[in-house]
């Protein structure tokens, strides 16, 4: 059993006037279910309203690279693979078959018959070159001069060639190996889009922005967005899968946990992400609602920027390193639901192989940063989000026991709270000198956080690697691993790369934490899905 899951939580529960009640019964994580019952045969109708800590910010699936918008581009549009329910296993989607030549280099694709877009248009196989093409091609006519494809650069470098074959068969050639290949073709930036949609002029002639108006073929339909007020989608009729239960899904922006609790009791939204990790008891005993979890496949990480002094120096690195205390971390920010992370691969993510964790020892840090010559300290600035993620769901109280742990040393850490989008923006352009975020899986490869968050072919703003690390040795590690399609071999050089990782510490990886969520009781057919966003097309209501 995983460790993440495993973790107990015991809730002493304290009486009036100083006297105590007996404890109350142990919380045990990995006995709670990972998806609400399924309604056999589900009830037609209503609107679902989904409680989340943030807004979007664009609804283009190739350009996004935050949670919050994967969570509605993934019930928006549809991939040519995808994951069987509440899996990592992938499964045909828009294309029911397929077959790679034997040196892994050309992978042929069939794709499902008569399925449209939602402005009726038809998906075929000049749509899906298209969707990879103008990511590809710079001088795409779809292509605008703001738009950065991080997903594709990350994941797509030994994409040679896509072609149509016929209307129903697309062929992809690679330049040379790349073995985490169908798996990425599940991520949310290779979802089709309508080329039809990019040539739409609004009445006074300007380019309509696909970000904002979207035009995918999955089983919602894009109808309104109001800014950080709700996202409105409909139901999608014809979809190939079968139309949704529910005629409207809509996703309200709610920022506060207790406030999306509250909401969640009083009626107004029918389900939420990321529950304050101290609420959990409480939400069990609710009659109302029903608590959701699954072993997270995540991390939570401190990236320090190598281009910028001090953290250019690896003592530094490793002083910080020294000087933080993870399991007091997850004491007070994760409310001890947590598990300490000594990799930036997560231990339920196959390839994990974490060197032996430091314990704290202010001694040695302080040690290493006299040898760096800052034996008297020095001033920094910590960027947090103001959003709860899965992965951080106490932002300023995480920031707060870093920056205690660091004052200890000598370290004197400014703290810098911004919005979510802003967030993104400034860590991504290389504005900070420590920043905290993290990662959730995409796909269920090793490759979805080594190479993506530490590479250095990631490290060019807008950047993944938002450490801007570009270590040589860990490069060619992490290549050779994508050029072999032998998992003994992949996970061998993954094992060396994350002790590379561990000595030169460009991020500190710090926690890694359960998937959390809450529904109605009268809610059906919801899963918790590991990787690769939300999902609700089966989601329906007891009554």
């Amino acid at each position: 059993m995983r460790a993440a899951a495993s973790i107990l939580l015991s809730l002493l529960v304290a009486g009036c006037g100083g006297a105590s009640k007996p404890a109350a019964r142990p919380l045990d994580v990995s006995r709670l279910p990972g998806e609400a019952p399924a309604a056999m045969p589900p009830l037609p109708g209503g609107t679902f309203i989904w409680g989340r800590s943030g807004d979007a910010v664009k609804l283009d699936p190739a350009l996004v690279t935050d949670g919050e918008s994967v969570m509605v581009t993934t019930n928006l549009f549809d991939t040519l693979v995808g994951f069987k329910p509440g899996t990592t296993a992938i499964a045909p989607w828009l294309a029911e078959r397929w077959q790679a030549s034997a040196d892994g280099l050309v992978w042929t694709f069939t794709l499902r018959d008569g399925v449209k877009f939602h402005d009726g248009t038809p998906l075929d196989a000049e749509a899906v070159v298209f969707s990879f093409e103008r990511q590809r091609d710079p001088s795409h006519k779809a292509r605008r001069p703001d738009d950065a494809f991080l997903y594709y650069d990350t994941n797509f470098r030994s994409l040679k060639s896509i072609e149509a074959v016929d209307a129903q068969t697309v062929r992809f050639t690679l330049d040379q190996p790349y073995a985490p290949f169908l798996s990425a073709l599940a991520l949310h930036s290779c979802a089709i889009v309508s080329p039809a949609a990019f040539a739409r002029v609004d009445k006074r002639g300007a380019p309509v922005d696909f970000a904002t108006d979207p035009v995918g073929s999955g089983p919602f339909v894009f109808e309104r967005w109001e800014r950080d007020a709700q996202i409105v989608l409909r139901a999608n009729k014809e979809h190939f899968s079968g139309a949704p239960p529910i005629d409207k899904l809509i996703f309200r922006p709610i920022k506060n946990a207790q406030a999306r609790l509250q909401e969640l009791a009083a009626g107004s939204i029918h389900g939420m992400d990321n529950p304050a990790l101290e609420d959990l008891a409480t939400i069990q005993r609710d009659s109302r609602m029903r608590l959701l979890s699954r072993p997270g496949i995540n991390v939570c990480y401190l990236a320090m920027n190598t281009q910028r002094k001090p953290y250019n120096d690896v003592r530094v690195r490793q002083a910080v390193a020294w000087a933080i205390d993870k399991r007091r971390i997850v004491q007070a920010a994760y409310n001890g639901i947590a598990e300490p992370a000594g990799s930036m691969c997560p231990s339920s993510m196959a390839g994990h192989a974490a060197p032996v964790d430091r314990k704290p020892d202010t001694k040695k840090a302080r040690g290493l940063l006299e040898a760096a010559g800052h034996a008297e300290g020095f001033t920094t600035v910590l960027w947090y989000p103001a959003a709860q993620r899965t992965y951080l769901p106490d932002p300023g109280g995480t920031a707060i026991q870093i920056q205690q742990d660091l004052k200890e040393i000598g370290i004197q850490v400014e703290l810098r709270k911004a919005e979510w989008s802003a967030h993104l923006q400034a860590t991504q352009a290389g504005e900070h000198d420590l920043c905290l975020l993290g990662w959730m899986a995409d796909i269920f490869d090793p490759d979805n956080f080594l190479y993506v968050l530490l590479d250095k072919d990631n490290a060019t703003p807008p950047a993944q690697n938002v450490s801007f690390y570009r270590g040589e040795r860990v490069h060619k590690l992490l290549v050779d691993a994508q050029r072999s399609y032998d998992w003994p071999t992949r996970a061998k050089l993954y094992a060396e790369a994350q002790e590379v990782l561990f000595e030169e510490v460009p991020a500190l990886p710090l926690a890694t934490v359960p998937d959390f969520r809450v529904v109605r009781m009268d809610v059906r057919g919801y899963t918790i899905y590991p990787a690769g966003g939300e999902y609700f097309r089966h989601v329906s209501f007891a009554k």
